[in-house]
C-alpha cells in the first residue's frame, strides 16, 4: 500500500470540535488527502452524503443533541448511502464502556479512540483498506442484498487459504443462518470451534441451536462466550433468551439487566427486556424500556412515530394497571409530559394527526382518574376522524396511493375497551385486522394484554346484561333494571346496556301503580347522558330516538309532576 494512503480519495470529516477538526486534517494531508469536507453534526453529514459519495469518513461517536455516530452509520446503510468499498471509522474520546460497546455492535470498519498519533491511524486505515480490497466481491454482494452470492464468494476465498479465512466463515455462517440453512451453518461452525473456540462462533453456534430449540447447548455456549468476554452484550442477549424459552423469567431478566448496563443503545436489546418485564409484570422496566427505544430512534434514519405512540401507549397502560394511587399518577404525570414535549419539539410528528392521538389518549387518561362520561365525550368529538382513518376516501388525483397507516384508530379501541364501549371496540378492531400494517407488535401485546386482563370483566357485563334481557321478556322488569343497572357498573359508559336501561325504565314509567316515579325519571336522565350526542351505530341511533320520544311524551303527560 502506498504511503499517500488517501489520495484521490474522497474524505469526510464529522466532528463537533473545531480544534480536533483542524488536528485531524493536518494528520489526512500527510496520508495524501487533499479532497477533504468538515460537517459539525450527523444530520449535515447525512445531507453531504445523499448529495455527493464519500470514500473515507471519520465520525465522532458524541455529536451532541443530534444524531450520534453510531446513528449515522445505521442511517446510511439503511439509505444505500455507503458504498461497499467506503471507510466508516468511528473516532472519539469515549472510553467509557457503554459507548464503546454500543459503537462497535453498530459493526463500523474501526473505532479509535482519541488521542492517537499519525501512525497507528494509518496503520489501522491501510489494514482496513487492504480487507476491502480483498473482500470486494463479498462486500458487493452484501451491499446488493444477494445472500447466495455472498456465501458464494466466501467460500472461493476461504478455499484460497486467505488471510481472512476467519472473517469469511463468520460472514458465510451468518448467510446460512440468515437463510435458515442449518445443515451448512452447523457443518462450519464445528469445523471452526474444532480449531479454535472464538467468540463469534461460540454466539452463532448458540443462535443455531437456539433456533432449534436446542436450548441447553445454546446457554453452555453461551456461557463460553461470556466467560471469554464479559462485556459480549450480545451473548447475555441470546442467553436471556433461552432462560425465557424455558419458562425462567428471573433468571432471564437478570442476564439482559447485565446487558443493558453493558450496552443499552441497542434496540433490539430493549425490546427484549420490555417482553420479558411484561411476562413479569414489571411495570416500571417495561415504561423504563420502551421510553429507551423512543430515545434511540429519535435520531435515527427509520424516525417512526410508532415509537413515540408506543412510548406513550405502554406508560398510560402502566398507569391503567398501577395498584397504588401514587404510581398510577406518576404515570399518568409522564404520559402527559411526554405528550407535551413531542408537541413543543419533536419533528416525527409532523406528517402524523398527533392532535387526535393527543385527544385519544386524553380520554384515556380521563377515563383513568374515574370521569368515564367525560372519556367518552372526548371521544365523541374525534369519532368521525378515527372512522375516517380506517376508511379514508381515495385521493381523485392519486387514486392508487396507498393510505396512511390508521395509528389512532388502535387507541380508540384501547379507550372503547377501557370505558367498556366492548361492541363498538370489537366492531372497530374487526376493520383494523383489514388494514395491512395498522398494529405493530408492541401494540399487539398491549391488545392482547387489555384483552385478557378484561375478560372477567366483560364475562360479568354480558352475563348481567343477558339476565337483564331474559327477565325484561318475562315483564320482571323490577329484576331486569337491577341487572342492567350492575352491567352499568360494570361497563359504565356501555351504550347496549344503557339503551337497555332506559328501556326496562320506561316500561316501569308508563305503569300508573308504580310509586316512586320521579326517581326512575332522574335515573333515566342520568342515563341518557350516556348516549346522547354520542357517537352511534346506526342500530343504537334508531333505538336512542325511539326511546327519547317515548320518555318525552311520558314528562309531556305530566305523570310525574312535583
Amino acid at each position: 500500500m502506498s504511503y499517500k494512503t488517501l489520495e484521490n480519495l474522497r474524505v469526510l470529516i464529522v466532528d463537533d470540535q473545531r480544534p480536533f477538526q483542524l488536528l485531524l486534517k493536518g494528520i489526512l494531508y500527510s496520508m495524501g488527502a487533499t479532497n477533504i469536507a468538515f460537517v459539525m453534526t450527523g444530520e449535515q453529514a447525512l445531507w453531504k452524503c445523499m448529495h455527493g459519495s464519500y470514500d473515507v469518513l471519520f465520525v465522532d461517536y458524541n455529536l451532541g443533541s443530534g444524531k450520534n455516530g453510531r446513528q449515522l452509520l445505521e442511517d446510511l446503510r439503511e439509505k444505500k448511502l455507503l458504498h461497499p468499498a467506503a471507510v466508516y471509522m468511528i473516532v472519539t474520546g469515549e472510553n467509557q464502556v457503554p459507548m464503546v460497546v454500543g459503537a462497535i455492535e453498530a459493526e463500523p470498519d474501526d473505532y479509535i479512540i482519541k488521542p492517537f498519533s499519525q501512525s497507528v491511524l494509518r496503520t489501522r486505515l491501510v489494514k482496513i483498506q487492504n480487507r476491502k480490497k480483498q473482500l470486494a466481491p463479498i462486500y458487493q454482494a452484501m451491499f446488493d442484498d444477494q445472500p447466495e452470492l455472498v456465501i458464494e464468494a466466501c467460500k472461493q476465498e476461504r478455499q484460497q487459504g486467505s488471510r481472512y479465512h476467519s472473517l469469511c466463515g463468520r460472514i458465510q455462517a451468518e448467510t446460512h443462518l440468515k437463510l435458515k440453512q442449518y445443515d451448512e451453518a452447523e457443518a462450519l461452525l464445528s469445523e471452526t470451534l474444532s480449531f479454535s473456540r472464538t467468540n463469534w462462533a461460540l454466539l452463532l453456534q448458540a443462535r443455531l441451536c437456539f433456533e432449534q430449540e436446542r436450548y441447553e447447548e445454546s446457554l453452555e455456549l453461551c456461557n463460553e462466550a461470556i466467560d471469554t468476554n464479559r462485556y459480549f452484550a450480545e451473548a447475555f442477549d441470546l442467553k436471556a433468551r433461552n432462560l425465557m424459552a424455558q419458562g425462567l423469567m428471573a433468571e432471564a431478566m437478570e442476564v439482559i439487566s447485565q446487558a443493558i448496563v453493558i450496552s443499552p443503545f441497542s434496540v433490539s436489546r430493549q425490546n427484549l427486556l420490555m417482553d420479558i418485564a411484561r411476562d413479569m409484570d414489571d411495570l416500571a422496566s417495561l415504561v423504563q424500556a420502551s421510553k429507551q427505544i423512543y430515545e434511540i430512534t429519535r435520531r435515527a434514519a427509520r424516525q417512526e412515530v410508532v415509537h413515540l405512540l408506543n412510548y406513550i401507549r405502554t406508560v398510560i397502560d402502566a398507569a391503567s394497571r398501577s395498584e397504588e394511587l401514587n404510581q398510577r399518577n406518576k404515570y399518568q404525570q409522564e404520559a402527559l409530559m411526554a405528550i407535551h414535549r413531542a408537541k413543543r419539539e419533536d419533528t416525527v410528528i409532523r406528517d402524523f394527526d398527533f392532535d387526535l392521538f393527543e385527544t385519544l389518549c386524553q380520554a384515556r387518561l380521563e377515563s383513568l382518574s374515574g370521569q368515564q362520561y367525560l372519556a367518552k365525550k372526548t371521544f365523541a368529538t374525534v369519532s368521525d376522524r378515527v372512522t375516517a382513518q380506517i376508511e379514508p376516501e381515495p385521493d381523485p388525483e392519486n387514486p392508487d396511493e396507498t393510505p396512511p397507516i390508521p395509528h389512532c384508530a388502535a387507541d380508540a379501541v384501547l379507550l372503547l375497551n377501557q370505558i367498556g364501549e366492548f361492541e363498538q371496540a370489537s366492531a372497530l378492531t374487526q376493520k383494523l385486522q383489514t388494514v395491512s400494517g395498522a398494529i405493530d407488535p408492541i401494540l399487539e401485546k398491549l391488545f392482547s394484554e387489555q384483552q385478557h386482563r378484561s375478560l372477567s370483566r366483560q364475562a360479568s357485563f354480558n352475563e348481567l346484561n343477558k339476565q337483564g334481557i331474559q327477565l325484561y321478556k318475562e315483564s320482571n322488569y323490577e329484576q331486569a333494571l337491577l341487572r342492567f343497572e350492575q352491567a352499568l357498573e360494570v361497563a359504565p359508559m356501555n351504550t347496549g346496556s344503557a339503551l337497555n336501561f332506559i328501556q326496562t325504565a320506561i316500561q316501569m314509567m308508563a305503569d300508573p301503580k308504580r310509586k316512586k316515579p320521579l326517581e326512575l325519571v332522574e335515573k333515566c336522565r342520568k342515563t341518557f347522558r350516556i348516549v346522547d350526542n354520542m357517537p352511534l351505530p346506526e342500530h343504537h341511533k334508531v333505538r336512542h330516538q325511539e326511546l327519547l320520544q317515548q320518555f318525552n311524551k311520558l314528562k309531556e303527560e305530566k305523570r310525574y309532576s312535583r
